[in-house]
């Protein structure tokens, strides 16, 4: 039955029509369309499916639409009216689509009191879930309790039994930590259980790799002296220290800011590595771009994003039991401060125990998207080797770059202008639009559009933001001429020649790599596809 022909017969029988077709199907052949043989094909099958279909309407009486109400009943079955009953916050733990606050009606229409002990887990719950979107594995107690009150609107003192209870049955983790000043109380914390065993077990892997390495320091350092003179390059103090500890340990971290030389000291550890070991050697990253970029400055073939070397593509986060040791003696991997915490548990599972590896970042770097601070603590715990590199080679000594990003670390605002570093006072986004646009502009025709890049803090909030930015610039950057084809997806236009960002991980392309439109195209049964070429070829 179609949406027409159920409209049809509802038009006929009206309130009446489920009585009809259960105890006088024959009738239905009084609508047009239907003959007897359908009615009672109709009415067979709304038996078969009558349990079904009185939960639907049951469900439908809180409000749940049918696509929702069709989810809760495939879950629970007959036994859906119980538990939407005794505790309707179940659905926000069992069903993709429902979340706390859509529990929270229901319950609301069923009557469950508002400082009932599933509201408050649920609640809870959903706090510890929603600080994990902000970048937190955990919260401190007083937080939690506060948003748990501006949620709920009960008591924290009533929140502390639910939260006891919680964690007997492992659904949270509560820790202490060591007071900071004498005299203070220890700081209770509170974790989503997952993220505390997702640390836990990062923790325990961290301490099995973090070992020394029998290697002779003495024939390292003769070894830097001929890659000094084969390349023609000269190492400071700091970036030899960085060799020699990143061959005499399993563990290393390896940070500095822009242009401090990071990547000629990782050309360097790989030589010598290559050179002692002769075992196989990973590169990767979080992001395809950093991959490529470790491929055109090292000359190793071998690198990739984290997701496609470690087997995590697409969006599923539920992490596959089964896994393959990564083959490498050496791995090494750049970008860290974007890794995070569920990014380094995957990671660190798969290296064998007898595997090095060096991680290679900038501390001062925005920490990552999802949750976790895992570079920065892992520099801090002062457990691990770290070599930090703070002499800028890139930009040279005249650039204003490195030494306002200094003053900024320490949130001075005396910065230094020039030709490199300028600030344009402005009022208002429309005007910061208008700015960036006619910049932009004539920066591309000086130097080329791969070359040129605006970054601006907001997607859709205003005029300055990345998608009104877009649109405004299309036309002029890549403007719609007679024979160019183009794809129409909603209100968006995607033309021949445009640029565009890849922001998933899959096995053809990889989050943040930069490509062209080079063809739309059209299949037999209507489908519109792009072809997108990448600068390595890859189509």
């Amino acid at each position: 039955v179609g949406a027409a022909l159920a409209a049809r017969i509802v038009r006929r029988f009206g309130d009446d029509t489920l009585r009809i077709i259960e105890e006088e199907p024959e009738r239905l052949a009084e609508v047009k369309g239907i003959s007897e043989r359908k009615a009672r094909e109709i009415a067979q099958q709304v038996a078969e499916k009558a349990e079904m279909q009185n939960a639907m309407i049951f469900l439908s009486g809180y409000g749940i639409a049918l696509n929702l109400g069709a989810k809760i009943y495939q879950q629970y079955g007959d036994n859906v009216y119980r538990i939407l009953k005794e505790n309707p916050y179940k659905m926000a733990e069992d069903i993709a689509g429902v979340g706390f606050r859509t529990a929270d009606e229901i319950a609301g229409k069923i009557g469950i009191a508002v400082d009932s002990e599933f509201r408050i887990k649920s609640g809870l719950s959903y706090v510890l879930n929603q600080a994990t979107a902000e970048g937190h594995v955990y919260l401190p107690e007083p937080v939690l309790l506060r948003r748990g009150q501006e949620l709920l609107g009960v008591e924290p003192e009533r929140m502390q039994k639910s939260l006891q209870d919680m964690a007997i049955d492992k659904k949270a983790v509560i820790r202490e930590l060591p007071a900071e000043r004498e005299g203070d109380e220890p700081l209770r914390i509170v974790y989503a259980s997952q993220y505390y065993y997702l640390e836990l077990s990062t923790a325990r892997m961290l301490h099995e790799l973090n070992i020394t390495c029998e290697e002779d320091r003495e024939a390292i350092e003769k070894r830097i002296g001929k890659i000094e003179k084969k390349y023609q390059i000269e190492l400071d103090e700091m970036q030899k220290t960085a060799v020699v500890e990143a061959a005499y340990s399993g563990l290393m971290i390896l940070t500095g800011g822009p242009g401090t030389g990071k990547t000629t000291v990782l050309k360097v550890i790989l030589y010598i590595h290559q050179a002692l070991c002769r075992s196989e050697v990973q590169l990767m990253a979080p992001t395809g771009r950093a991959a490529r970029r470790m491929v055109e400055s090292t000359g190793c073939e071998n690198a990739s994003t984290m997701h496609l070397a470690l087997g995590l593509l697409g969006d599923d986060t539920d992490f596959e039991p089964d896994f393959e040791y990564l083959s490498a003696g050496f791995l090494n991997v750049d970008e860290v401060s974007m890794v995070d915490m569920h990014l380094a548990y995957e990671f660190f599972r798969r290296v064998s125990r007898h595997a090095r590896v060096l991680l290679v970042g900038d501390k001062n770097q925005l920490p990552s998207v999802g949750a976790g601070d895992v570079f920065r603590q892992l520099i801090a715990c002062g457990l691990i080797p770290v070599t930090v590199l703070d002499l800028v080679y890139r930009q040279g000594a005249l650039s204003s770059i490195p030494y306002n990003a200094k003053l900024m670390q320490e949130n001075k605002t005396n910065l230094s202008f020039g030709e490199d570093f300028q600030f344009i006072a402005c009022k208002g986004a429309d005007e910061a639009a208008e700015i960036v646009r006619r910049i932009y502009l004539d920066e591309i025709a000086k130097n080329g559009m791969d070359q040129v890049q605006i970054l601006t803090p907001y997607r859709k909030r205003s005029a300055a933001g990345v998608d009104e930015l877009n649109k405004s610039l299309e036309d002029f950057v890549n403007p719609p001429i007679a024979g160019k084809k183009e794809l129409h997806i909603g209100s968006q236009v995607f033309r021949v020649g445009d640029k565009i960002l890849q922001n998933k991980n899959t096995e053809m392309a990889s989050n943040g790599d930069l490509g062209r439109i080079l063809d739309c195209i059209t299949d037999e049964d209507g489908n519109a596809r792009a072809v997108i070429g990448f600068p390595d070829g890859r189509q």
